[in-house]
């Protein structure tokens, strides 16, 4: 399916993700969200920030993204990745849905209004695939709407090095000049940053997302989180939702790294997360107490050893894993109960989706 073989993480990007990007349409996109808000949610994973790419199906593709999450029943964090990589007219189609997703969540969580299911942010791809132009705009509209601003950082080093070349200014430079480092904004990945930078990123009221399993998978390096100083929320970059799994990755990943973190540091991570999604929802997210979500899971899990405050985070990464999530209530409703789907019919979403996929890699083999 490969017109050529990727020979580094640009052509990756040119050659796999982009062109199934382009493949998408308006009944894949809703699958893609369904199937991975199932898969999440089995998981004990309940809210999703996801950061989206349609070209060919730009203006609604978020509404179909609400779609699928909401016919789980979790919620989610969202936003279109604009980019100039797909021309003038794909930029202006991204800008558009975002400034509309955005104001169709200021209207459904308004004060008296607000369900806490779905929240919205500025979305854009990484720094080198953005002109001048599209960062003024990216920074207006954010200002506009108080949103924080989800973009791609350093995840390789062709970013620093395409942006030094083609905009004559080191990447997190540029973005800060530009206003894209504002409160509210993730920045995912932060892998291949000087000393400097970092020190800027440090400085800064941006969180980082960490997403070790994707930067494996793409073959980037590993993020120096132990130098980073800003909250640092654990994500998965597409990879899944099992963050289990994740932090499980995290910690061995840390270790291999030389990092220097404790277990604890992992689960403060996936508590950043809960925290950076509690703060765009306007609701209590990974807490039991009054006014918080309604959010649990139960799980089967039987400690062979004492557990205990201090040593959870131990028990967390080396003996818990998403096997144990036996039910899950989200919002006061019950999702999963005693591992079966209560929402929809698994078996028939998971045929449909085959059906779905297979016409989509009928399109993706015809796009160059």
């Amino acid at each position: 399916l490969l017109p050529e073989n990727p020979a580094n993480f640009h052509e990756f990007l040119k050659f796999i993700w982009w062109r199934l990007d382009r493949a998408l349409d308006p009944a894949s996109i809703e699958m893609s969200a369904r199937i991975g808000a199932l898969d999440a949610v089995r998981c004990g994973t309940t809210t999703l920030v996801d950061h989206h790419a349609s070209p060919n199906e730009i203006i609604g593709s978020l509404d179909l993204m609400e779609e699928g999450l909401a016919r789980v029943g979790v919620r989610g964090v969202l936003c279109y990745e604009v980019t100039d990589r797909n021309g003038r007219e794909g930029r202006e189609a991204g800008l558009t849905e975002t400034r509309r997703h955005l104001a169709q969540c200021r209207v459904r969580n308004s004060d008296g209004a607000r369900d806490h299911q779905f929240a919205s942010l500025v979305g854009a791809h990484a720094s080198f695939t953005l002109e001048d132009e599209t960062l003024e705009a990216l920074a207006s509209i954010a200002a506009q709407f108080d949103a924080g601003v989800h973009i791609h950082v350093a995840e390789d080093g062709c970013d620093e090095e395409m942006t030094l070349r083609d905009f004559g200014a080191p990447l997190v430079e540029r973005l800060t000049k530009f206003g894209i480092v504002r409160p509210g904004t993730i920045f995912g990945h932060g892998i291949h940053l000087d000393a400097e930078s970092i020190a800027a990123v440090n400085a800064s009221p941006i969180t980082l997302a960490h997403n070790p399993r994707s930067n494996m998978n793409n073959g980037v390096g590993y993020s120096p989180v132990g130098k980073y100083t800003v909250p640092i929320q654990l994500g998965t970059d597409g990879i899944g939702g099992d963050m289990f799994t994740e932090a499980k990755f995290a910690w061995f990943k840390s270790c291999d790294g030389g990092a220097g973190l404790a277990p604890a540091d992992i689960i403060a991570m996936l508590a950043g997360s809960a925290r950076r999604a509690s703060d765009a929802l306007g609701v209590t997210l990974g807490k039991l107490e009054p006014g918080a979500a309604a959010d649990v899971i139960v799980t089967n899990y039987r400690p062979a050893t004492p557990l205990s405050t201090d040593n959870f985070p131990a028990h967390f990464i080396f003996a818990m894993g998403s096997r144990h999530v036996k039910s899950v209530i989200a919002n006061g409703e019950w999702v999963v109960r005693d591992r079966a789907i209560k929402t929809l019919d698994e078996v028939e979403t998971r045929s449909q989706s085959r059906e779905i996929t297979a016409r989509m890699w009928e399109r993706l083999e015809k796009i160059e």
